[in-house]
């Protein structure tokens, strides 16, 4: 079976985990095309509303919070 975690070692050559811990700094950075994928997916929501919404407004602030948590949840859940 095939190891499809992100965050984890790959076996084989030329596999990389996408993300790799950051050498300065909390979290994790991307290394791969797969990962700078995803943090494109998630930045693209909040660019967006930044061009939509008043930047001061209380929607885009609720708005861009899922986008900021989201990521640390999902890399605390990686660090199990």
């Amino acid at each position: 079976m095939p190891d499809n975690d992100p965050f984890g070692p790959v076996a084989g050559p030329g596999k990389r985990p996408w993300f790799v811990p950051r050498r300065i700094g909390f979290g994790y950075r991307p290394q791969t095309w797969q990962g700078f994928l995803i943090m494109a997916v998630l930045l693209l929501p909040v660019v967006i509303l930044a061009g939509v919404l008043k930047p001061h407004s209380p929607v885009f602030i609720l708005a861009v919070i899922p986008g900021l948590v989201i990521p640390y949840i999902i890399m605390a859940f990686q660090r199990r």
